[in-house]
């Protein structure tokens, strides 16, 4: 009885010794920086919070990163080093004329990341949290009471996403409608975690907007009726998932969007049709309000990208 629990002591010691020496990595090794990151950097001019997303994978024994700089779709990242768990990537690859290199490091402490960035010429600070373990099935869930997050009168249930810009949205005959370009993101006071969402909008021609869920994850509002399909296509999850048909209408019509989101999977349905189909939301998308994925959120409406109108905007818990 006492070899084999001596066995049984000395077996541990001897798979993490043959570790070594075939040179797997351990969890404290360069590896130990792979998955999936929230990342929060500071702009020094406006001091307001710029809000990122990465995802590092080793494919064949090679290193790849994927990319949102907090603005636009995720990108693979062109080079991407990882050296005695300190990382470093840059941006864009050969350095055109008249495109300042982005150059991005950062070291792993604590299971967080901490680092800077040079960017335009300006010197950033941000700070890396990994991204929730979500279930890869979420549980079933029954609805609670619809809330109607837009009450046909006013903005007072809505806040601005820069707190230094007017609002730039109003009501008029029942319609919340923004002033074009110069007005603000808006989202809900209230935060949510899973829920059935409805929503009515109308786009101007040439116009774009989006529905964040948690104020982190965009589905697409977009005049792109005549449009090929792609991970800019109204009703996308922006930057990450195709719709798997073309549903919208032209510019100029009232559409609708009714989306499930529970967890990280995403369900939306576009005109009556399904077009996403619980699909897996890998992580923020570019413009999100902030980077804490395990967080519950508001519900937010682009308004910096041209004139948009909603006639609602109605959720339904799930618990």
């Amino acid at each position: 009885m006492r070899s084999r629990a001596f066995l049984m002591f000395l077996l541990p010691v001897l798979l993490v010794l043959a570790s070594v020496v075939s040179g797997t990595p351990s969890p404290e090794g360069d590896d130990a920086l792979l998955g999936r990151w929230d990342i929060t950097a500071w702009d020094a001019k406006s001091h307001l919070p710029i809000n990122c997303w990465l995802e590092l994978t080793r494919q064949q024994g090679v290193l790849k990163g994927r990319f949102n700089e907090g603005s636009g779709a995720v990108f693979d990242l062109p080079q991407v080093a990882i050296e005695n768990r300190k990382l470093t990537f840059m941006y864009p690859e050969g350095h055109p004329p008249n495109v300042t290199r982005q150059v991005w490091q950062a070291a792993l402490k604590n299971g967080a990341l901490a680092g800077t960035a040079d960017v335009d010429g300006q010197k950033l600070s941000w700070t890396g949290e990994r991204g929730p373990l979500w279930p890869t099935n979420p549980r079933m869930m029954k609805p609670g009471a619809p809330l109607d997050l837009f009450n046909g009168k006013d903005v007072s249930n809505w806040l601005c996403q820069d707190p230094h810009h007017p609002m730039g949205w109003f009501v008029k005959d029942g319609i919340l409608m923004n002033v074009g370009k110069d007005a603000c993101n808006i989202y809900t006071r209230r935060k949510f975690n899973d829920f059935k969402l409805d929503v009515e909008f109308n786009v101007d021609p040439q116009s774009n907007s989006g529905v964040y869920l948690r104020g982190r994850y965009e589905i697409q509002i977009l005049d792109g009726y005549r449009r090929p399909m792609d991970v800019h296509s109204q009703g996308a999850l922006y930057g990450f998932i195709v719709p798997s048909a073309k549903a919208d209408k032209p510019a100029g019509e009232w559409q609708r969007f009714e989306i499930t989101f529970i967890a990280n999977h995403v369900t939306v349905i576009m005109n009556g049709t399904k077009i996403i189909d619980n699909g897996e939301v890998p992580g923020i998308t570019g413009g999100a309000l902030d980077a804490h994925e395990k967080e519950a959120g508001p519900i937010m409406l682009q308004g910096d990208h041209g004139r948009v109108r909603f006639r609602k905007v109605r959720l339904t818990p799930l618990n």
